[in-house]
């Protein structure tokens, strides 16, 4: 690589122009491009099923729950039980995304089974919803199996067809109206609106319905949901979902929100109803005991006729009462001890758990420890929507409710032991006052008895009606702390797939942009020569002139067609080849290339007969032999030649043959010898170019490629003028550099290349309409419309529409 030029080393500069050239000339490509882009974004906003969103609102409250009543009597009673928290919007979040919630929606709602309508080619389908104009009718008591579906084709108002494929295979005609009995599936069909119907019987409609599972349903209802916060100190929630059916999605959305209102509604509730359920059960049993005393109260009274105590017996009576009233509190508090102990033990969740005011207990210390536990309790319950059993977070909660919960419990084991030595002490009490009530006449003694069982039943009875009745109004003013701000409504559906003008967009853009990437990196990995910089800048040789395509099937295109602008580029050619033959004993032209394929015997047939009709005596010696063609061009035998010649077994002139074409003459290359460079080499081919140079103008000399043999430069000796002919996009580049070096070093006489093949796709310096030449700084050649309009065979008007924008690309490039 050390002796390749420097510009051979350094990267291929981009070349904007060329790109350019390359975008305008391949407009097809972009049109192609485009318009398949175009039919793809059509597709997908024809038969793509609708996507839409709907969205709603809520607001969350400072308060997310509160126990007990708020600001009311019920607060007076259960304030241990009060649960008051912020509402934590995140912990909000989670609640409305649970599966919980989500399943209890779902279970309210008719999402049981899934109707879709089939499209005319059954290409298209479309999800119903309340639309179907049937309705499905499970068999609860039988099993339907899940996600399968049942196809259901309508041929008339009485009558359907019902089809199960794959492992099934169910295919029946059945009445609407009548039961479907089958192993996996069992169902009757109804009707919706007979009226408005209308059965197509060339082309029935197709629909099909899927039984779904509540299970994976509520899993893709709930992650289907997003809530978003309005902003970061906002208690605003937007709840959205996409769908097919704006109306089903609307109505979930709205189910949600009742649904997740009403959980915090109920859970406001709990406490009430639970101390509601607490004091019923009290009363029940005081019910049956002050019904009893009042009955035995009265037929006392009406026995004995007597109304009023004896001074001495009404003191004792009130006595009497006063501690009887004190030890039902006390047994009220031991029962609620035992309450507690039990639930305490027993129960794991403490959402439900009676204040201690309920029944009276003022115990500041056991107050605080239920409240606290409840908050707790509540933390616990938010947490576990967000968060999983083992989170950090979850176990400090667990290790706090652990602790409090054995506070609470060693507090009430030592308050049940307290509230023991009490009832004690309260029966000793009675037990005097008793032995003086038993001092007094036996009639007033009963009397005493019986109108104290009364009163003390009464009072309670009382108590407990007044705090039945505060429970009940703290739950009558329990109000939600959440509220919906705006209903999702399915007329404000957005759409959001297809996006019908997106998709045409994107189409038009990539469809431009395929094709415009795949020319860059065609082009910029494309090492073949495209442009006249390519050649400028692998090699310091000249170039003497360029050679259109050949479109016809003759190879000898100079003779046949004269007129045409290919036969005018050799007509360049030989006039720029003057300037390198000034003397006029330079007759000897070799044409040769680099490799094998780059049509150095088309270019030395035509420039030989492109000289020949301009009057000049022309040889044309075709040296190429290992691989002669040239005879094939003009149809002549090559049974004798050069190769014969130069061995001695033919004559001169059995060698040299004339042609059509007038004033020139070939000499064949006869048939392939074993040693082909040693013949050209030789003396005697010395002495034959030394006299064919006397007889002729012009001698051309097509050789083999010199990248592959030598043969060429065995004749560097004789020839006035090397032409290597390079091919538009098939030659590489680096072939240059053979050609670079020999022009380089001078061993050989005068260089220069010939474009051959040159194509307007991508050679815009080169084409064959104009035929400009290169040679020594010279430059010389014919313009188009040097002849008039009509000299070439191509005029304008026998161009087709392809050709004709072709020209007009040709004319923005060259300015």
């Amino acid at each position: 690589m050390e002796n390749y030029p420097e510009y051979l080393r350094e990267e291929d500069s981009i070349d904007i122009k060329k790109y350019l050239f390359q975008i305008l000339y391949h407009w097809w490509w972009f049109a192609l491009s485009i318009f398949i882009a175009l039919t793809i974004a059509y597709l997908v906003n024809r038969y793509s099923e609708d996507i839409y969103q709907v969205n709603c609102s809520l607001v969350i409250g400072e308060e997310a729950a509160k126990a007990g009543s708020a600001e009311s009597v019920l607060e007076e009673l259960s304030r241990v039980r009060g649960r008051v928290r912020k509402a934590v919007v995140e912990n909000e979040i989670s609640i409305l995304k649970s599966y919980s919630m989500a399943r209890l929606a779902l279970e309210e709602l008719d999402f049981g089974i899934a109707y879709t309508a089939v499209g005319r080619r059954k290409i298209a389908k479309s999800q119903m919803y309340n639309t179907s104009p049937f309705i499905v009718v499970p068999d609860t008591s039988d099993d339907n199996i899940f996600g399968y579906p049942v196809n259901i084709t309508l041929v008339s108002k009485d009558e359907y067809i019902l089809n199960i494929d794959d492992n099934y295979d169910i295919n029946q005609t059945l009445r609407f109206g009548q039961p479907f009995v089958h192993p996996a599936f069992n169902f009757t069909i109804f009707l919706r609106d007979t009226s408005k119907l209308e059965i197509e019987k060339n082309n029935p409609r197709r629909y099909y319905f899927v039984f779904n599972q509540i299970n994976g349903l509520t899993n893709r209802y709930r992650g289907a949901l997003n809530v978003e916060v309005n902003n970061e100190r906002g208690s605003i929630l937007n709840l959205s979902m996409t769908g097919n059916v704006p109306a089903q999605i609307s109505d979930y959305l709205n189910k949600l929100c009742e649904v997740y209102i009403r959980s915090n509604l109920d859970d406001k509730n709990r406490i009430s109803e639970n101390t509601i359920r607490f004091i019923d059960d009290q009363l029940q049993g005081i019910v049956d005991s002050l019904e009893v005393a009042g009955v035995r109260l009265q037929n006392f009274r009406s026995a004995n006729k007597t109304i009023d105590l004896s001074r001495e017996g009404n003191f004792l009576f009130q006595q009497m009462e006063q501690l009887q009233s004190q030890k039902a509190i006390l047994d009220m508090s031991a029962s609620y001890y035992d309450y507690l102990l039990t639930y305490i033990r027993e129960k794991k969740d403490f959402s439900d758990l009676v204040a201690p005011s309920v029944v009276g207990i003022q115990d500041n210390l056991l107050n605080g420890l239920v409240q606290q536990i409840n908050e707790l309790n509540m933390q616990r319950r938010t947490l576990s929507f967000t968060a999983q059993d083992n989170s950090p977070q979850m176990l400090l909660l667990n290790s706090q409710f652990t602790n409090v919960r054995n506070t609470l419990l060693e507090n009430v084991m030592s308050l049940v032991e307290t509230n023991k030595l009490a009832i004690a002490d309260m029966n000793r009490r009675i037990v005097r006052i008793e032995k003086e009530v038993q001092k007094l006449p036996y009639t007033e003694r009963q009397l005493i008895n019986i109108q104290r069982n009364f009163n003390i039943n009464d009072q309670i009875y009382t108590f407990l009606l007044e705090k039945r009745a505060e429970a009940g109004i703290a739950k009558a003013s329990n109000t939600p702390d959440h509220k919906i701000l705006d209903s999702a409504r399915p007329e404000n559906a957005r759409m959001i797939k297809p996006k019908t003008s997106m998709n045409y967009m994107m189409a038009l853009v990539l469809g431009g942009l395929l094709p415009l990437v795949l020319i860059i990196i065609i082009e910029f990995f494309n090492n073949k020569i495209v442009d006249r910089k390519d050649i400028e800048q692998a090699t310091n040789v000249p170039v003497l002139g360029s050679v259109g395509h050949n479109d016809r099937k003759s190879d000898l295109p100079v003779f046949e067609n004269p007129k045409s602008s290919l036969s005018e580029s050799f007509r360049s050619l030989r006039s720029n080849l003057q300037y390198m033959l000034k003397e006029k004993d330079q007759k000897v032209v070799c044409v040769s290339s680099t490799i094998s394929g780059e049509g150095k015997t088309f270019c030395a047939t035509n420039l030989a007969a492109i000289m020949a009709m301009a009057g000049k005596k022309t040889l044309l010696v075709s040296l190429d032999l290992r691989r002669p063609k040239v005879h094939r061009v003009f149809g002549i035998k090559n049974q004798t030649g050069i190769s014969t010649y130069l061995v001695n077994k033919s004559k001169l002139e059995e060698v040299i043959v004339p042609t059509l074409v007038e004033n020139l003459f070939i000499a064949t290359a006869g048939p392939v010898p074993p040693n082909p460079a040693e013949l050209i080499g030789s003396d005697k081919m010395t002495q034959f170019f030394e006299q064919m140079k006397k007889q002729y103008d012009y001698i051309v000399i097509d050789t083999p490629p010199v990248a592959i043999v030598t043969d060429a430069l065995l004749l560097k000796d004789i020839v006035d003028t090397y032409i290597f002919v390079v091919r538009h996009g098939y030659s590489t580049r680096q072939v240059l550099q053979l050609v670079d070096d020999l022009y380089n070093k001078k061993d050989v006489r005068k260089i220069a290349l010939l474009v051959n093949d040159v194509q307007v796709k991508g050679y815009y310096g080169y084409s064959y309409r104009y035929g400009y030449g290169y040679g020594y700084g010279y430059g010389y050649g014919y313009g188009y419309g040097y002849y008039g309009k009509g000299y070439y065979e191509e005029d304008e008007e026998q161009l087709n529409t392809r050709q004709r924008i072709e020209k007009f690309i040709r004319k923005i490039i060259k300015y």
